[in-house]
């Protein structure tokens, strides 16, 4: 696992070139990035893969039938109410260029929760805001908790005579007895954790923190390739690369949209190897 920080860089920049502007090239880059980033992250990956893939399929599928612009047609159909089915390869483009961009920031998202220590990036959180880090870490820990109090519950029933649920709606009454005695559970030992809290000095005073171990050398390069990222975004995002899709798309090649993207692969691909690496 490794420094919260090198990650979060490396994650944040590939958001922000995929989010601030349309380009294809520009976004494609920026995707590619955030796929090499969750590819070098600890499995599992798959999940994650193929919720991307399906929320930018949707995205694809969904815009042309939404959208009511453009001026190249490839499918003159009847407007409906809510519901056009004429389609234009304007509305094709935008469509795929906004679930590269949900791709991106799935993808980004995923392999910085995967790469980063969660420990340590309990520790950075605390720093910037102590409570809410503090409400999620307690949710994280407390949920698998929560899951096997339930199958505990649901076994006790099976034990005590009621048979295997057959349909959903018995399933469903089932499921709605555990609802008592799970939140009877949850508040019991939320006041066992508050105990605790207060017995080991929680909100006492000022807290203490183990020092933070130094980075490593491939996570010193990974954060510079999130600098580097985080400001190629930022030349984006004031007109380096400017790009329209309505009502007529712009081109897909230009000098500047082709230095971003290889800036933007480049820094991707060595964040996410040095990332890789053990050094």
């Amino acid at each position: 696992m490794r420094a919260p920080v090198p990650p979060l860089l490396c994650a944040t920049g590939l958001i922000v070139v995929a989010l601030a502007t349309f380009q294809p090239l520009v976004v494609a880059a920026a995707l590619l990035g955030a796929l090499g980033l969750l590819l070098v992250a600890p499995a599992p990956r798959g999940l994650m893969l193929r919720l991307a893939a399906f929320s930018a399929l949707a995205l694809v599928v969904l815009n042309p039938f939404v959208a009511v612009e453009g001026e190249h047609v490839l499918y003159a159909g009847p407007s409906l109410w809510l519901i056009d089915l004429e389609v234009t390869s304007e509305e094709v483009l935008y469509g795929i260029g906004s679930g590269a961009r949900l791709a991106t920031a799935i993808l980004a998202t995923a392999g910085f929760l995967r790469l980063a220590d969660p420990d340590r990036t309990h520790a950075l959180a605390s720093r910037l805001v102590p409570r809410s880090a503090l409400t999620v870490a307690l949710a994280a820990r407390l949920a698998p908790t929560l899951q096997r109090d339930a199958g505990a519950l649901a076994e006790t029933l099976r034990l005590r005579g009621s048979g295997p649920a057959r349909g959903r709606r018995q399933l469903i009454r089932r499921g709605a007895l555990l609802i008592e005695p799970l939140v009877a559970s949850s508040l019991d030992r939320g006041i066992d954790i508050s105990e605790a809290m207060v017995a080991r000095g929680y909100g006492g005073g000022p807290l203490t923190r183990l020092p933070e171990p130094r980075w490593t050398s491939g996570e010193r390069v990974a954060a510079g390739a999130g600098v580097l990222l985080l400001t190629v975004g930022a030349a984006v995002i004031v007109g380096l690369v400017s790009y329209d899709s309505y009502p007529t798309a712009g081109p897909l090649l230009s000098s500047a949209a082709l230095w971003v993207a290889s800036v933007s692969v480049a820094a991707g691909a060595v964040g996410a190897l040095a990332l890789r690496s053990r050094s």
